[in-house]
């Protein structure tokens, strides 16, 4: 725990004795009280020091508890040893506490006070005499041995001598003055005001410096500014600080090593926080380095260093840690990530990340609202904030701060302007990393910042290169400064608000008037500088976007006056007017639907990287005879229809990297120069339909994306006459092409292929594919050597037409021939296959792919007919079914059965909460169907946008070719019944229940309903809330669903445990898991939405334990049953787990269940009064006595007649309440006894049943008699199965 200051003097009683006080006085008052120590006293309270002293306390025998929490609540114990110290026992019970307390980081200095250290050290002269009188009075010679030893260890402790060379009041003084720089070094640091989100990332933290190790650790904490390093920092120096010999905080370091002296100045800090000498001075920083290093060489310390930017100002103040002693520990922040790789090995790291959602709300709420939740009436401006901010805690509370107490009005007010001009605290503090920048590497961020966010790294490294900022050590210093991340896919991104910041520094070159900025992105500003032609040479880089369709008339020469102009972008803007001039300066012209079927006369190219006019009307040819496009490395013409053409480009452009023809329908013949372009690494002419003469030979080392996707009119493959190891990605699916030409083996570094017609040459084989899909009708070779189909390895030597064992994803779709898949299966595959995609109108799932042993994820979706899956491998982590119609029951319910076996979820485990189970009714999709909003229909057009951009994220199937221990799993079936085998089910859109100090393995189960005949397709998020935290568990996105549709999903301990572990805290965790569809889409235009008519969780959850505390307040919840309905399965299920436990748990339980009514509630049940008119009395006598001998209860008949006896005395009187489990139990045992019911059933089953009393019985408050044959029924059924007893 961090320790909190303390403010003002203590007041000399133990009134404050739950308060931390700095000096804890350990003294005889009757030799110092009135005299030295009084005065010590005195004089520590006038310095501000909260001291506790004893003076007011009556004297007991022993010293009291409170003196004990005393000594452990204070940072300084100070010990007064004077002439009769030792001859109290209380002073001494006191120095063995103090010496314990030492041994757990608390500070202990000894004062010899008229006595010499000798005499106490070796218990001489009135301290040897003290101890033998009390060795003679004391039969526990154990407790005066441990007397001995503390006086001993004190006294060999560096403390204060008074020798009577100097005044009593000169020797308080220095004494005071050292415990004063003691208590500086002592006392604990504001961390925040709101400290969310602190807490598991200081546990994480903690985990890295491994107190507890004796070696020396370093770890490094890096982020961007404003994202709470400090704050971190902080919390974890209040945690630990105790535990060393000495500690420091030294904030600020660059701001500080900026101005004169400051190295000097940090290494005078150092030290005097350290030593607490405020003498120690330094003269320069070499000898301050030597200083450092003499000082503190045999202290083990603890070193933060906040906010370095340099490896020299670590070096200045700690050298290389060689001579740190054992068990020290040094944390640096840092926004510059590559200056701990410096430290190699030697160091941890951990990236500090910005607040998730639920923690951002809260902490905004709590500076805008002063709570934890927002106001109902602000939801859609703090929604606005949350997504403005992203995470940042520094703006999250500038911000929050800045809005409290304003009216509607003014938030909007306020929120409109932060999205134009940023605020100025979160502008300085953002802009520090910026400044820390050389010339080219704050250009290259404020180009990605005004316009390449979001594009591929190397595209942006090709333009920027032309510019001579020397891109890519310059990305790299921008990702270690933590001003921009690169994604896996290599895009690059940077937060909005240090994109923000980076904006904001270009319009501070001149606020009012834009066309003498630098850079202009902002419509409005482009518009102006255009129409009113005021732009000028310092505009380096133009962007013309809207987000709603806009036009624009230009000048003729609207571009004249920008001759420096580098990039011009352009979107959604139809620009009208005839351009006769663009700047020869442009690396980068982007340009959708230009209006031109040419570019203006006057332009020189030779500059130009990366040329885009997808859907214009340009004539590539007349571009091309303008001159040599020398540098030229990307042409995007997508949808150009009025190319025809490609000429030869050699010439040209010969140093072109990718080029874009995608769906230029009129397309027919590509040059044969194309087919040696040496430079050219993607070419893609995807549904280009009138395309029909490629290079006859392709001989190009550089490319690996080739896609001729949907050219239908192609008919012949370019021949390959030398090896091309280059090529990687090819695709002719949809072509005319049917037969390759022998020369197709010499593609010896493809690893994925896409074919749809055509016969298989046998050279395939050879290849070392990854991936195969085959769509359409392809011939495959027979092997005619072999008359059987064997399954078996490529290497086994039967079949020479056997892919090789590198084919990992295999994709069959045949409308015809479906037998082929079985051949394929079972004469042609690897058994190292892990993904298996499946289609036809007519198939049947073979057997033997049983023996596919790597298989992980298995998709047969839209197969009509297909009626019955067989036994499939144990390797599986995915089946999607989807559209699978036939599919019988038993195959479905086996399946999930399967998937839940192989989790190890145990289907008999049970919820022991009420909640538990929830009557699936008639009125579950109309009591769901708020899950999906109409609102969050998408064309279908858009929806395959956001499909596309899924399929990047890191969502999309994550472990396919994953070779760790499995961890997801996915199974899409058509149906809508969740199993019942899943122990938490509901109607709504949320499952609450609780977890112990781990995340167990659970699986989730949704029931997705359609309401129309249309074809859906719909995005699902499943979230997870652990102890209010909200996290999101995953995306999943459906395609083309025809019907409804169960998809299970199940997560591993492991991975849960990753994920979650951090938000795991203590013995009970509350967890949420919420699912909603975010999105959807259909061909009716939105008018019927998809909805979740069930979820289901099954989880090994503690929810009954949890709930073992129950009031009147929500007794009708907890308590009522649902209906009258009585069901021996959920009997079953909430008995199974308190079995084992046995009696003594379930008393236990019973012992500590509070009443639920209105007159007795809060008390202990067993120990509730009943309320009759004449008296009061226990309802059970002698309770712990009762409990005692039910404990001790060796059979049914001893128990159960204890139970009766005790009872019948107290069932006279009208009650006020009743509890019906424990009131009633004397009744059902009679029967029960009758029936010859329970005559093998032990005690723990009884009490079971009488735990299931409040769960499954009417209560009526308003009786005092109670409905005994319904529980009488429980009690009958379940004690009639074997399994209870």
């Amino acid at each position: 725990m961090a320790l909190m200051t303390s403010k003002g003097a203590s007041s000399c009683s133990f009134s404050h004795q739950y308060n931390n006080f700095d000096v804890f006085l350990s003294f005889r008052g009757e030799d110092t009280y009135h005299g030295f120590t009084g005065q010590l006293y005195d004089a520590l309270c006038q310095w501000g020091i909260h001291t506790f002293i004893d003076n007011n306390l009556p004297r007991e025998e022993q010293i009291s508890a409170q003196i004990f929490k005393t000594i452990e609540s204070s940072m300084i114990s100070i010990i007064v040893f004077s002439e009769n110290y030792a001859s109290s026992t209380w002073c001494l019970d006191e120095l063995v506490k103090i010496v314990e307390c030492k041994k757990n980081g608390q500070l202990m200095r000894p004062i010899f006070y008229n006595v010499d250290p000798s005499e106490v050290r070796n218990q001489k002269g009135k301290f040897g005499e003290a101890l033998a009188k009390h060795e003679e009075n004391f039969k526990n010679n154990k407790k005066v041995q441990s007397w001995r030893k503390a006086l001993y260890e004190v006294a060999n402790i560096s403390g204060w001598h008074y020798k009577h060379n100097c005044s009593e009041f000169e020797f308080i003084q220095e004494i005071v003055k050292e415990i004063s720089n003691s208590k500086l070094n002592h006392t604990p640091l504001f961390v925040a005001r709101y400290p969310v989100g602190i807490n598991y990332r200081v546990e994480s933290i903690k985990l890295l410096l491994d107190i507890g190790s004796n070696d020396v650790r370093m770890v490094g904490m890096y982020g961007p500014g404003g994202v709470g390093k400090t704050t971190l920092a902080k919390a974890i120096y209040n945690m630990v600080y105790a535990l060393f010999e000495g500690s420091s905080f030294l904030e600020n370091v660059t701001d500080r090593f900026g101005i004169f002296n400051g190295g000097i100045q940090l290494q005078e800090t150092f030290l005097y926080e350290i030593l607490g000498d405020i003498n120690v001075k330094v003269s320069n920083v070499s000898r301050g380095i030597n200083l450092i290093r003499e000082k503190l060489c045999s202290k083990r310390i603890l070193l933060i260093l906040d906010d370095v930017d340099k490896l020299d100002q670590i070096e200045i103040l700690i050298g290389q840690c060689d001579f740190l002693a054992p068990g020290s520990r040094i944390i640096i922040t840092t926004r510059d990530k590559h200056l701990l790789a410096s430290f190699g090995k030697g160091l941890s790291t951990y990236e500090v990340k910005e607040l998730d959602d639920h923690e951002a709300l809260e902490l905004f709420s709590l500076h805008a609202f002063q709570r934890n939740k927002p106001n109902e009436e602000y939801s859609k401006f703090t929604d606005q904030v949350i997504c403005y901010a992203k995470g940042i805690p520094l703006a999250l509370a500038i911000i929050g701060a800045n809005l409290y107490g304003r009216n509607e009005m003014e938030w909007k007010s306020t929120l409109d302007k932060y999205e134009r001009i940023p605020n100025r605290e979160i502008q300085q503090i953002l802009q520090i990393s910026y400044e820390g920048l050389d010339e080219t590497e704050q250009d290259i961020f404020l180009d990605i910042a005004c316009f390449f966010k979001g594009f591929f790294k190397n595209y942006v490294v090709d333009i920027l290169n032309s510019c001579n900022l020397y891109p890519i050590i310059g990305i790299q210093r921008l990702t270690e400064k933590c001003l921009i991340t690169i994604d896996r896919h290599d895009k690059l991104w940077m937060h909005d608000l240090v994109q923000q910041m980076g904006r904001e520094i270009v319009r501070q070159e001149s606020p009012k008037v834009p066309g003498i900025r630098s850079r202009l992105w902002c419509y409005e500003d482009a518009f102006e500088v255009l129409t009113e032609n005021m732009g000028s040479e310092k505009i380096r880089g133009m962007m013309i976007c809207t987000l709603e369709r806009a036009k624009l008339q230009l000048e003729a020469k609207s571009f004249e006056k920008m001759k420096k102009l580098k990039f011009l972008i352009v979107a959604n803007v139809d620009i009208c007017g005839d351009i006769e001039y663009l700047p020869n300066e442009l690396r980068l012209l982007d340009w959708p639907e230009f209006p031109l079927s040419t570019l203006p006369p006057n332009f020189h190219p030779q500059k130009l990287i990366a040329l885009n006019m997808p859907q214009s009307q340009v004539v590539l040819d007349k571009i091309l005879k303008m001159g040599q496009f020398k540098n030229l490395t990307y042409m995007n013409f997508h949808s150009c229809q009025y190319i025809t053409k490609l000429s030869d480009l050699s010439i040209t452009t010969p140093n072109i990297k990718q080029l874009n023809l995608n769906e230029c329908r009129n397309l027919v013949e590509v040059h044969d120069s194309v087919g040696c372009l040496d430079k050219l690494e993607k070419l893609e002419l995807y549904n280009c339909t009138e395309l029909r003469i490629l290079p006859s030979f392709l001989m190009m080392k550089s490319l690996n994306h080739l896609d001729i996707y949907m050219c239908t009119r192609l008919e012949k493959f370019p021949d390959i006459p030398y090896e091309m190891d280059g090529l990687k990605y090819l695709t002719f699916v949809g072509t005319a092409i049917r037969e390759l030409p022998p020369s197709f083996g010499n593609l010896t570094g493809l690893e994925t292929l896409h074919l749809g017609s055509g016969i298989l040459p046998s050279s395939v084989y050879g290849l070392h594919l990854r991936t195969l899909f085959i769509s359409g009708d392809v011939k495959f070779l027979k092997d005619v050597e072999i008359d059987r189909p064997v399954l078996c390895n490529y290497d086994d030597g039967f079949s020479k037409y056997r892919f090789r064992s590198s084919l990992k994803f295999l994709a069959l779709y045949f409308s015809k021939n479906s037998s082929e898949i079985d051949f394929i299966l079972t004469s042609c595959c690897p058994l190292s296959l892990i993904r298996l995609s499946l289609g036809s109108d007519d198939f049947t799932l073979p057997e033997s792919i049983i023996k596919f042993n790597r298989l992980c994820w298995l998709e047969i979706s839209d197969c009509y007919y297909l009626q019955e899956i067989p036994k499939l491998p144990e390797t599986l982590r995915g089946v999607d079914a989807s559209n699978c119609f036939s599919l019988n029951s038993k195959s479905l319910s086996k399946l999930l059965i399967k998937f839940g076996r192989i989790l190890e979820l145990p289907q008999n485990v049970a919820c022991l909460d009420v909640r538990g189970d929830i009557i699936m009714d008639s009125q579950s999709s109309s009591r769901l169907s708020h899950q999906t909003d109409l609102s969050s229909w998408v064309s279908p057009s858009k929806f395959s946008e956001f499909e596309a951009e899924f399929r990047k994220s890191k969502y999309w199937l994550r472990g396919y070719y994953d070779d760790e221990p499995p961890c997801e799993y996915h199974v899409v079936v058509p149906g809508n019944q969740i199993p019942e085998w899943f122990n938490h089910q509901s109607v709504e859109s949320s499952i609450s229940l609780w977890v112990g100090p781990e995340f167990p393995t659970f699986a989730l189960c949704l029931a997705f309903s359609r309401a129309g005949e249309d074809e859906y397709g719909y995005v699902c998020v499943v979230d997870i809330f652990t102890n209010g935290h909200k996290q999101t568990l995953l995306k999943k996105f459906f395609c083309r669903m025809r019907c409804d549709h169960l998809w299970f999903y199940g997560v591993s301990h492991n991975q849960l445990q990753q994920d979650f572990r951090n938000l795991i805290q203590g013995d009970q965790n509350h967890v949420k898991i919420s699912c909603k569809i975010s999105c959807w889409t259909d061909e009716t235009g939105g008018e019927i939405s998809p909805t979740i008519a069930r979820m289901g969780v099954h989880v090994k959850c503690i929810c009954g334990l949890h709930n073992s505390f129950i009031s009147h307040e929500n007794h009708d919840e907890l308590v009522q049953p649902r209906g009258n309905r009585i069901s021996k399965r959920i009997v079953h299920q909430r008995l199974k787990p308190f079995l084992p436990r046995g009696c003594r748990f379930i008393l236990r339980k019973l012992y500590h269940t509070l009443c639920p009514t209105q007159s007795a509630s809060g008390q202990p049940l067993l120990k509730a009064r009943k309320i009759s008119n004449k008296r009061k009395r226990p309802l059970v006598a002698g309770t712990q006595y009762f409990l005692y001998r039910l404990f001790k209860a060796t059979s049914v008949k001893n128990f159960t007649s204890l139970v009766i006896r005790t009872w019948n005395i107290f069932l006279m009187g009208s009650l006020e309440w009743s509890f019906i489990g424990l009131i009633q139990s004397m009744k059902i045992t009679k029967r029960a006894k009758k029936t010859n019911i329970c005559a093998d059933c032990d005690s723990s089953s009884i009490l079971s049943i009488f735990m299931l009393d409040h769960l499954e019985v009417q209560l009526d408050r308003n009786k005092a008699s109670m409905n005994f044959d319904e529980l009488y029924l429980i009690y009958a059924r379940a004690t009639s199965d074997g399994r209870y007893c």
